[in-house]
């Protein structure tokens, strides 16, 4: 009977009762059912140029294991499943296709894409692409100089490390812009990737994360 491996318990299970499968790898029904899922159609609060961020599940537990699997060993196979957890969440909010003119995947710098030889954000973001009609784009944004990474950093060390990180080409004038990225903590990366593009023309930035790690400064947003 063909089998697969569970990327978050690491268990042996059958193909015909996988929540998701990608190959050799997969997600079983149980494992899926433990994440700790954020609530649906209910974003978090946004920054000065992002009108508000979108996050799936909690960076924590299993999810944030496999997720730091996902991107240091090279376990890049994992792009579609994660994907496919995120689905639900995306469709809580309708037709992105229709609220966004594209996703844009947070960059990685020319010297960390050689070490690592992809970037986990644009694999991910490339399956959401797809599976919602959107275009992504990796000719927006650039990183034009290398960063220590931020989860060896804390509180306002984050922010200078990324801080004019990123430049932008010319936007399409009114463009509105999703923005892609595997994790948001204090939010640093996306709040400066997002003043590019707004200083190239965007009109409109969100976000989008896999997952999320709760801090006071980003509360819920109720409606």
């Amino acid at each position: 009977m063909s089998k697969y491996l569970c990327i978050f318990c690491d268990e042996r299970k059958r193909i015909s009762e996988a929540y998701a499968v990608n190959g050799k790898v997969g997600i079983c029904p149980s494992c899926r059912a433990s994440l700790a899922d954020t609530r649906l159609s209910q974003p978090f609060k946004g920054y000065r140029n992002i009108s508000y961020i979108m996050s799936a599940f909690e960076y924590t537990g299993r999810l944030r294991d496999a997720i730091l699997d996902f991107k240091f060993k090279n376990c890049w196979a994992y792009a579609p499943l994660l994907a496919d957890i995120m689905q639900e969440y995306i469709d809580s909010y309708g037709n992105i296709a229709e609220t966004f003119d594209y996703i844009v995947p947070v960059p990685l710098h020319s010297g960390r894409m050689r070490e690592r030889g992809y970037n986990q954000s644009e694999l991910i973001a490339k399956s959401i692409a797809q599976r919602n009609g959107i275009p992504m784009r990796t000719d927006l944004l650039v990183r034009k100089r290398g960063t220590v990474k931020q989860s060896t950093l804390h509180g306002t060390s984050r922010a200078l490390n990324v801080k004019d990180a990123f430049e932008c080409g010319a936007v399409q004038s009114g463009a509105r812009v999703l923005v892609f990225d595997d994790i948001c903590t204090t939010g640093s990366t996306l709040r400066f990737c997002a003043d590019a593009l707004k200083d190239a023309g965007a009109e409109k930035v969100c976000a989008l994360t896999l997952a999320i790690q709760l801090r006071d400064n980003l509360p819920m947003i109720m409606y």
